[in-house]
């Protein structure tokens, strides 16, 4: 049986907190730090007086050779962390890391990007940082550039790029060296969805082309997608590792991934009214956190008027990523009808969404309350979150990869014959 094409034994990340120990100060750094000593507090300490924190422990798997492995887990799990040291940019306290075979890594937008050089010398100059010799790399210039669809500006430098074109580049580049082992840290989130999908793609070429690859993402439906294994971090240790469905179905049942429910905190004492509570259901039962494409599945808002209200609108807001709305939602959802009057007293109202709308994903909702019809009295920015899965048959998608799309609605068609 061959080696793995990672094998990670005992892995533990250790970092110190507090006050720089050493190295490079800037005056004003110095004269800061004389100017605050009297006003600081002692922090807490573990060992030395020096405070720690560990951001892996004990971390022990392996990752065969052209295996597609999706890492979850919530934020400060010691995902990116892992991915680090993998990459080699920082090394692990204890234990080991074997990886066999030449790595590329894509871990923050435009690292290894220089901001005054253009498009075309930082793709040349990003090649090689990432292994790829010159002659590699213009032989696959014209397919790097046109996958990133930056033709017009390549010559430009890279410090006028928006974000979003600095990522496509950098992915364009990283996803195009050929690397054995290609390690990714949330880059499939950012981007237009039309970008993400073009990702999604190519992440499924390089998985079917026999190479390997360890992704993080906290978008489950695109992990879905790609990936085949999956490891759940949690606290810096391994909770789950195995078949993808297997651990993801045991980080959404442990709250960890997007949960579905949300309770708010308590009001200001002058507050007319407000939403309490809000969550996913289907099948009449809360959800957790993800919801099966095919299947219809309420949002339901719960909120208290403390006062009588002339004019009650409650709604919702359902966004995916980058803060776009996909839609949204208000009770009474037909224009020819007032918005409600509300006695004081404590609501729940839900709006049904019937299956095969959103597309598989993770979106967020952001309750609201308006008390007039430009005037919003409460609102709760992405209280909670759910997950849509593509759980249906492959008979009724589009491709093998499922639906594409914002949305995936089954619309009617007719057909004639001429």
């Amino acid at each position: 049986m061959s080696a793995p094409a990672i094998r990670i034994e005992g892995l533990s990340k250790r970092y110190e907190l507090g006050p720089r120990l050493a190295g490079y100060v800037t005056l004003r750094e110095a004269i800061m730090d004389v100017a605050t000593a009297p006003f600081r507090r002692r922090p807490a300490t573990s060992q030395g007086g020096k405070q720690e924190i560990w951001a892996l422990r004990d971390v022990t798997f392996d990752v065969a050779h052209g295996e597609v492995v999706g890492v979850v887990g919530r934020n400060g799990a010691g995902k990116s962390t892992l991915l680090k040291i993998l990459s080699r940019i920082t090394e692990p306290t204890t234990g080991r890391a074997e990886i066999r075979g030449r790595v590329a890594s894509l871990l923050e937008v435009g690292t290894g990007f220089h901001q005054e050089l253009t498009g075309r010398e930082n793709v040349y100059l990003n090649g090689v940082i990432l292994g790829m010799t010159r002659a590699e790399v213009r032989r696959k210039f014209d397919e790097i550039v046109a996958f990133s669809e930056l033709e017009r500006f390549i010559d430009t430098p890279v410090k006028r790029y928006s974000s979003g074109m600095v990522l496509r580049l950098a992915f364009s580049v990283a996803s195009h060296v050929d690397p054995e082992i290609l390690i990714l840290d949330e880059v499939l989130a950012v981007g237009d969805h039309a970008f993400q999908q073009r990702c999604v793609r190519q992440m499924e070429h390089v998985a079917q082309s026999g190479r390997t690859v360890l992704v993080v993402s906290h978008n489950l439906g695109t992990l879905a997608e790609i990936a085949t294994t999956g490891i759940w971090l949690d606290k810096g240790r391994v909770c789950r590792n195995g078949p993808l469905s297997t651990v993801v179905d045991a980080y959404v049942a442990s709250g960890g991934a997007a949960t579905g429910d949300w309770s708010g905190p308590e009001p200001a004492p002058d507050a007319t009214a407000w939403v309490s509570g809000a969550r996913v259901l289907q099948g009449g039962e809360a959800a957790t956190g993800t919801v099966k494409i095919d299947q219809p599945f309420e949002i339901e808002l719960r909120y208290t008027v403390r006062r009588p209200m002339s004019f009650c609108r409650v709604g919702v807001l359902v966004l995916g990523g980058f803060g776009s709305v996909i839609f949204s939602s208000a009770e009474p959802d037909d224009p020819a009808v007032t918005p409600f009057e509300r006695a004081a007293g404590e609501y729940v109202s839900r709006c049904h969404v019937p299956g095969w709308l959103l597309a598989a994903g993770t979106y967020h909702l952001t309750p609201h309350i308006d008390d007039g019809p430009t005037r919003r009295l409460f609102t709760a920015d992405e209280a909670c979150s759910f997950t849509v899965l593509d759980s249906a048959s492959r008979g009724t998608s589009h491709t093998e990869q499922g639906r594409p799309g914002v949305v995936a609605p089954k619309l009617a068609w007719s057909v004639s014959r001429r």
